[in-house]
């Protein structure tokens, strides 16, 4: 069972010792280099060992061979209108009846590991639309390696919905050791979304669904890494985690002079089945407007809503460093930033914690939040594979009244890059039940900073570590690019939840307009710590609430 730490970090002043604080126009140190211009290669890895795991590469070149297809084997069906209603109204039934699961994947494909999977290709640039009149193109995936669930496509053209049929001789197998029989009968597992948002002319994937839930998105200039779920439920639960899955999905064929793409989706679990919509629009930021709606089989308790994951293995602001790895800095995402109901902006940096960690940084819905890769620079990473500095934002903005609840924040422990241990979602106050009806929506922005501006300074870096020569915890600030005069008659506001709080000063660079706060930690005995930062004038925030938790581990 797992053992939860579970503890209420609170954005206003805690009861404990703060110290308002005079800034100081004392240097702090230079700032970073420039990036280098190198372009990435994809990254091989080890077998994974979570369902968390997506393939943390480039994604592949949508330039492969092309050869005839085969004729689809099923016959098109008229309708007068399809979408979002009829997709809830199969949900509902769906729902009603008992939960089937999806045919067990054939052991050779299952052996298959993640090198040997991402070898198969398909034959055609275009799996979707006859003719290359649209701005889009859309690619299926073959079932195999991890991803056992299979999926029904369907491709909506005006009023006509076409089942499109698996079929072997879409996708080159190359000399894998998969049986004619395998190769056959696979199915499929996703489908990807391209368009030019690099460079005209280029078709680069912008979208993917594969796995359980998940879904991921680039903007121009990303590589793929933290994913988005569908729904989430008992994620970091003592009984374990439930993961719903996509069963079926409708691309619609867009119009020529459309910029978006629209996809639906049905998802079913042996405790939920729900009814999804989809509106894409790529380019430079790419955003994804969702809608949900859910039918309960049965009660559920730890509900996650818009849930978010990536991958946090260490960097300079961990307390306890990473010692024998040549880069100083390896993660997906660095920080959750959360722009509270209030409007109050919130900036918590991510951990690799020695055990399972969860906290509620929210208890009012907030306005949005998002997982944040704020290091763009070659430099912060050093890694030419896996091109960190490349890695997308997501920021979600809920719309409507999603009820009472708690924005949660999961840290699992991880000895590797290699699998997500992190998760974000909102967490509804009270369980589902059966014959229930929940419907949310919300937008996701995909890219280099997607999200919301603050009108607030944000923290560009935090650094933790001993105090030189003494005991205490020494942690440090930085805020790049301050408008001079900014920090004038501004004090600091800086508490934490055990020990005592020594040393707080603000410092300006002597040859930048860059700012750097540093403080000390007295934990006078303590094993663990909230800690909070705010710069302030008078009751005005100058800067995002810094939030942070020290463990001795």
């Amino acid at each position: 069972m797992f053992t939860l730490a579970m503890l209420l970090v609170a954005c206003s002043p805690a009861d404990d010792t703060s110290a308002p604080v005079a800034i100081d126009e004392a240097p702090i140190l230079p700032s970073e280099s420039e990036p280098s211009e190198q372009e990435p290669p994809a990254k091989s890895q080890p077998a994974p060992s979570s369902i968390y795991n997506l393939e943390r590469v480039q994604p592949e070149p949508a330039s492969v061979p092309v050869r005839p297809q085969p004729e689809d084997m099923a016959e098109a069906s008229t309708v007068a209108a399809f979408g979002l209603p009829e997709i809830r109204q199969k949900a509902r039934r769906l729902a009603a009846e008992p939960y089937e699961p999806s045919r067990p994947l054939p052991d050779d494909a299952k052996r298959l590991n993640y090198d040997q999977y991402r070898r198969i290709l398909p034959v055609a640039g275009d799996m979707g639309w006859s003719d290359p009149a649209t701005g889009s193109r859309v690619l299926f995936d073959p079932r195999g390696y991890l991803f056992d669930q299979e999926v029904r496509i369907n491709i909506i053209d005006g009023d006509t919905v076409t089942p499109h049929n698996y079929s072997a001789d879409a996708f080159d197998f190359k000399d894998l050791p998969l049986s004619e029989e395998t190769r056959e009968t696979l199915g499929f597992a996703g489908l990807r979304l391209l368009a030019p948002i690099n460079k005209a002319g280029k078709f680069d994937e912008v979208l993917s669904f594969k796995g359980a839930s998940f879904f991921r998105a680039l903007g121009a200039g990303s590589v793929y890494g933290a994913s988005a779920r569908g729904l989430g439920i008992g994620t970091a639960s003592a009984d374990g985690e439930e993961f719903p899955a996509f069963r079926e999905f409708w691309v619609v064929r867009p119009d020529p002079a459309s910029q978006g793409v629209s996809i639906y989706a049905l998802m079913d679990s042996p405790s939920v089945t729900g009814a999804f919509a989809f509106e894409v629009s790529a380019g430079p930021r790419t955003q994804v407007e969702v809608e949900a709606t859910f039918f309960p089989r049965k009660e559920i308790d730890g509900v996650g809503l818009s849930p978010l994951t990536s991958m946090y293995y260490f960097s300079p602001h961990d307390v306890i460093k990473q010692g024998d790895d040549f880069r100083p800095a390896v993660h997906d995402s660095e920080g959750l930033a959360i722009q509270m109901s209030n409007g109050e902006w919130v900036w918590r940096p991510l951990q690799n914690p020695a055990d399972l960690e969860v906290s509620v940084l929210a208890g009012t819905q907030p306005m949005g939040f998002g997982l944040l890769q704020r290091h763009r620079k070659f430099d912060d990473y050093s890694d030419v594979e896996a091109a960190y500095h490349q890695r997308p934002d997501v920021w979600v903005e809920p719309h409507g009244d999603w009820g009472e609840g708690q924005l949660m924040l999961v840290e699992i422990p991880t000895v590797n890059e290699y699998n997500d241990n992190i998760a974000v979602f909102w967490r509804p106050a009270s369980g589902w039940r059966p014959g229930g009806t929940h419907t949310i929506s919300y937008t996701m922005n995909w890219g280099h900073r997607p999200g919301a501006l603050a009108e607030v300074m944000s923290v560009s870096d935090t650094r933790a570590g001993r105090k030189p020569g003494g005991k205490a915890r020494m942690f440090v600030l930085d805020y790049e690019d301050v408008p001079e005069g900014f920090f004038e008659n501004a004090e600091l506001e800086i508490s934490t939840s055990a020990g005592k709080i020594l040393n707080p000063v603000m410092r300006r660079h002597p040859s930048s307009d860059n700012y750097r706060m540093s403080f000390e930690l007295d934990p006078e005995g303590a094993d663990m710590a909230e800690l909070r930062a705010v710069v302030m004038r008078g009751s005005r925030p100058l800067t995002e609430t810094w939030l942070y938790r020290w463990s001795t581990k």
